[in-house]
């Protein structure tokens, strides 16, 4: 890693472990010493996995940031440079009534009062606007990590990028080769997190995330399409291809096992497959894919089922 890229990683870090802390807050009121130094091993880890496997590049994470984040210090620094400028007004008024040569005889209390009654007032006026500004610079920075493509927790395209790709892909009049979806479910996930713990869960869904990664191709995109579910467009095969990733998949979580605390946790995957068709709308194409998903956990999870 090269010197100029350290500042943009710590501050990757710390939103990484700013993320993972709020996500704690939620649902306790304390954290322990071993619970706080497992949240920052967690978030250094999967920093350091993601720019070192390449699926993590500083320079276009933060391009495509700088101009949102941009706009929202340029209106900050403007309100509070107005602020300043009302404050020194007044504070100039007091100076210019407190150095007449009046003052040195006697003192004009109803002056004073009517001043000190004006700083109060502009001061009142300037805190209800400071607080309107940071709402909309808080509402702004939400809107900038919505519209962000990238799931912060396990680096997977996020929904919003689903929502993006899919409707540009349907818009197409038809499509030049065949291509599938699979709508895939972490098994006994709430299990999962009531045994061991929210730490451990977020270690599966990174787990998870990266297992999926593993058997995509070259035009394959995975998404977390919410919770514990994930979602797989496969580009460019047939249903036999497909099948073939699916049942890999299958495969890979049943042989390999995430680590927490020194105790292996089991995790299989249930998997819907569809294909996606000329007149399919994104809503069509999910519903299908659920059935599947659906009709996979019923029939006793760890499997595959197709809505062709």
């Amino acid at each position: 890693m090269e010197s100029t890229q350290i500042h943009p990683f710590l501050s990757l870090f710390c939103k990484e472990l700013s993320f993972h802390l709020e996500s704690v807050s939620a649902r306790q009121k304390v954290i322990s010493p071993g619970e706080f130094a497992e949240l920052v091993s967690t978030a250094t880890k999967e920093i350091l996995d993601s720019y070192l496997d390449g699926t993590l590049d500083l320079q276009e994470y933060y391009s495509s940031m700088r101009d949102g984040y941009k706009e929202i210090a340029i209106k900050s620094i403007g309100s509070f440079a107005q602020s300043n400028k009302i404050i020194e007004g007044i504070s100039d008024e007091q100076n210019d009534l407190l150095g007449c040569p009046e003052t040195h005889q006697y003192i004009d209390f109803s002056s004073i009062s009517e001043k000190m009654c004006d700083l109060q007032s502009h001061l009142s006026g300037e805190v209800i606007r400071a607080n309107e500004t940071i709402k909309t610079l808080n509402d702004q920075v939400r809107e900038l990590e919505l519209t962000t493509t990238l799931d912060p927790l396990t680096k997977a395209f996020n929904r919003h990028a689903l929502q993006k790709h899919f409707t540009e892909l349907l818009s197409k009049d038809r499509f030049s080769h065949e291509m599938f979806i699979l709508m895939i479910d972490i098994d006994n996930f709430k299990l999962i997190n009531d045994r061991y713990g929210h730490i451990a869960g977020d270690k599966v869904l990174i787990f998870a995330s990266k297992l999926l990664k593993k058997a995509l191709r070259d035009g394959d995109r995975l998404y977390r399409f919410g919770g514990e579910e994930f979602v797989i467009l496969l580009n460019r095969t047939d249903l036999e291809g497909a099948t073939l990733v699916a049942t890999r998949l299958l495969n890979l979580s049943r042989q390999n096992k995430p680590l927490y605390q020194n105790e292996q946790i089991s995790v299989t995957l249930s998997i819907g497959l569809t294909p996606i068709r000329d007149d399919d709308t994104i809503d069509t194409l999910i519903q299908r894919s659920d059935i599947a998903l659906y009709r996979a956990k019923k029939s006793g999870k760890d499997r595959l089922e197709m809505e062709i």
